[in-house]
């Protein structure tokens, strides 16, 4: 059965984070349509590209908006699968990214076999 290639959002403000994570999932034949470092950027372009199936979204951002800040913007018009991927796991983080309906929230350092298990498991039917 041929595997089911998703087209991905990557939101990642750390340069070296974002050229290992697009290989991550690359590795795992989904493809990265594109690849912003702030929350704005990520608000702006999950609304305009399309066919976008899954948001990979870090929580610390470059600018003003993290990045459940960015979904819950995003969540009024779309509703994109998210994962969100971060440094941050205390409680209050990890209660405000369940408030935008989240498939995985994973810890750093990410590991290609973590992030092939929650982009799996965000679409399982």
């Amino acid at each position: 059965m041929e595997k089911d290639t998703k087209k991905i959002l990557l939101v990642e403000d750390d340069g070296v984070q974002q050229v290992i994570m697009e290989r991550f999932i690359n590795k795992l034949g989904h493809t990265v349509l594109a690849t912003v470092s702030e929350g704005v950027a990520a608000v702006e372009s999950a609304l305009k590209l399309k066919g976008v199936d899954l948001i990979i979204m870090d929580i610390k951002l470059g600018d003003e908006l993290d990045g459940i800040d960015a979904m819950k913007e995003i969540r009024k018009k779309s509703d994109v699968k998210v994962i969100y991927i971060t440094g941050n796991t205390d409680e209050i983080t990890k209660n405000r990214a369940s408030e935008t309906k989240h498939e995985a929230f994973i810890p750093k350092p990410i590991t290609p076999e973590n992030l092939e298990r929650a982009i799996s498991e965000a679409f399982k039917t």
